[in-house]
């Protein structure tokens, strides 16, 4: 989850802009889908046009080198998550200890403010723009074609589950969902991580590989007759699934003896380390176990940029720690910015222009929406909790 969604006090400022880097790494994976072959399969599936269309000449390059670190979105949401639970725990740990209620009314107020308000403006313009079909743009026609209801938006705001209909307003918005869930009930995922930490992974992993089966998920929310309760059922059993993300998270802050990488003395093995996240990150998500490679890459990532002093000077850069404050405000309201962009836009600007123009606006919009509501709610949240305390 982007920074402003973490909720830490005791915070370590490099992975704030390894947060905010991961957030634009998602804008740039929802450019890449407005015009280019799903960047998730792509080239494993989807070669009929290979050679005859420039643009897939140029997703396969890109996707066959590093660059394609810079599209993959979904790995980019497990450095989230990561994130999150490392962020987490420092908090439960700095000096502020706090109780549940105190915690939860931070996490609550850190999260919903901003998100409930780029729900709204999504539903208005929605409601406003009521786009046609864009010839040719499949991937942005999914967003914004159902009717604005207040059914809609309530299911939305009160996030009530993961995908299509319940996310079709704002679908970066789903982890979101998992992320205000898992919060619910962090301190005790804390409390056994401490305790048990072999333990407790180990039980993380088996709900993560159990609830994985898509076959015996299906099959388990078969029974249930209502379609809006199996869709919430279904998601909730992805919630449970990414608890093991932020157990990484919190054995990473408590750097269990197991979890630790030895000293790296040799050049070149410190740079065959190094590679192996990215690797990892790299990976095609093309089914739900590929996750746990995201995991992995996300937790050996921060690792080594809190341990060498190269990597920590590079990510105190100004600019980076800047798109780490903002990261939550731009993960919130990129998309919602795009989508608008291309609706109003694609009759009478070229794509390419169109994009860049998004990239421009979904900064401009993130500063604005945390100068205006984030910090303020996050403000508000330390004051209530404080008194709670």
């Amino acid at each position: 989850m982007p920074r402003s969604a973490s909720g830490a006090s005791a915070r370590v400022s490099e992975l704030d802009s390894v947060r905010g880097v991961a957030a634009f790494v998602v804008l740039l994976h929802h450019l890449w889908e407005t015009i280019l072959p799903d960047q998730n399969t792509f080239p494993l599936q989807g070669f009929a046009g290979f050679g005859h269309d420039r643009l897939e000449d140029i997703a396969f390059w890109i996707s066959v080198t590093p660059l394609r670190l810079l599209f993959c979105g979904h790995a980019a949401v497990g450095v989230f998550f990561v994130l999150s639970g490392f962020a987490l725990m420092k908090s439960l740990e700095g000096p502020s200890r706090q109780g549940y209620l105190p915690f939860v009314v931070r996490r609550i107020l850190r999260i919903y403010p901003p998100f409930a308000l780029v729900i709204l403006v999504a539903a208005l313009a929605s409601w406003l723009i009521r786009p046609e079909a864009i010839p040719g743009r499949d991937w942005i026609n999914e967003y914004w074609r159902t009717p604005v209801t207040p059914g809609l938006v309530l299911g939305h705001l009160g996030m009530i589950a993961t995908g299509g209909y319940y996310t079709s307003l704002n679908s970066s918005m789903w982890t979101l969902v998992h992320e205000m869930r898992v919060s619910l009930v962090f301190p005790l995922l804390a409390a056994f991580a401490v305790r048990a930490p072999r333990r407790t992974l180990a039980a993380a992993l088996a709900v993560f590989a159990v609830l994985s089966i898509n076959h015996l998920t299906a099959a388990a929310t078969a029974p249930i007759p209502w379609p809006a309760l199996k869709t919430a059922v279904l998601s909730i059993f992805q919630s449970l699934r990414y608890c093991l993300f932020f157990v990484f998270g919190i054995l990473l802050a408590t750097r269990p003896a197991f979890l630790r990488l030895p000293p790296i003395n040799r050049p070149w093995l410190r740079a065959v380390v190094w590679a192996v996240p990215f690797v990892l990150l790299m990976i095609p998500y093309t089914a739900g176990y590929v996750e746990l490679c995201y995991a992995i890459g996300a937790v050996m990532l921060l690792d080594l940029c809190m341990r060498s002093p190269t990597a920590r000077g590079l990510l105190r850069h100004s600019s980076l720690l800047w798109l780490g404050r903002v990261s939550y405000s731009l993960y919130l309201t990129h998309l919602v910015v795009l989508i608008a962009a291309v609706y109003l836009l694609h009759n009478l600007l070229p794509i390419a222009a169109i994009l860049a123009l998004v990239v421009v606006l979904a900064l401009i919009a993130a500063e604005l929406l945390n100068r205006t509501v984030e910090l303020p709610s996050t403000a508000l949240g330390k004051r209530l909790a404080k008194r709670l305390r």
